[in-house]
């Protein structure tokens, strides 16, 4: 696998009437393409900063650079996902909520946006329901929709900021199993941040854990067989070791 993402002494920082607050110092990271890496850590560690620094919604100081370019603004290269599942246009159906993106990208060709959009939606198990508009969806459905217009774009990256964090375990569980089988009939290079050990653990080929100076203290690849289940042999022994790691870094 080739190296995709390439991060140097990120380092960003906000100021407010106290002075400056630094959330993230110094980081480094390399990411290779297709790897599902998931970022584990306290409220307020930086994992969403990160996202949007990589996303190109915010500026830092440091090197990000992607696909051989710096990151200086937001690109289709490097699409995000949101935990508010209602993130889609009200006033567009399923379909067009897909194709939108698309055509701003520059594809214009109907018959093009269509055949990708319902090969979209198939893959997501939505297209029977393509004409519905978002206040017709379940929650689920429409973090589904959110993901298929993602890839969509066949971005170079798909930064996922807790975006099943707002659904109940059930589905939860279910888009978990789901996104992590597109991800790898897509090909798909995934950062995945989430609170959640076990999401982390079942869906993560690799996983970051920060500490709350906005520090990654661990880097490691999820060795354990996928499709990966609490009974899987090792979970039980790397859900506490990353649990103990957790109250340390939030203390």
């Amino acid at each position: 696998m080739s190296d995709i993402l390439s991060i140097t002494g990120l380092t960003k920082q906000y100021s407010s009437p106290r002075g400056k607050n630094k959330i993230l110092h110094n980081l480094h990271l390399t990411v290779k393409s297709n790897e599902f890496i998931c970022i584990l850590g306290p409220s307020g560690c930086g994992k969403s900063t990160l996202l949007r620094c990589i996303a190109g919604f915010e500026d830092y100081s440091g090197e990000i650079i992607c696909n051989s370019k710096v990151v200086k603004k937001p690109s289709v290269e490097r699409v995000m996902v949101f935990q508010d599942y209602n993130q889609l246009f009200p006033w567009k159906t399923v379909e067009q909520n897909i194709q939108y993106p698309m055509k701003i990208q520059g594809i214009k060709d109907e018959n093009d946006l269509r055949c990708r959009c319902e090969d979209m939606l198939k893959k997501v198990g939505l297209y029977e329901y393509r004409k519905f508009y978002p206040h017709e969806l379940s929650g689920g459905m429409k973090q589904r929709v959110a993901i298929a217009r993602a890839i969509a774009l066949i971005p170079q990256i798909v930064l996922m900021d807790e975006p099943f964090a707002a659904l109940d375990a059930i589905t939860r569980n279910r888009l978990q199993g789901e996104l992590y089988n597109i991800s790898r009939t897509e090909n798909m290079t995934v950062m995945f941040v989430t609170h959640n050990i076990q999401e982390a653990i079942t869906l993560g080929t690799r996983i970051l854990i920060m500490n709350s100076n906005g520090e990654i203290v661990v880097d490691e690849e999820n060795n354990l067989p996928h499709p990966v289940r609490p009974s899987t042999k090792g979970y039980g022994e790397l859900w506490d070791r990353y649990s103990k790691i957790l109250q340390g870094v939030d203390e």
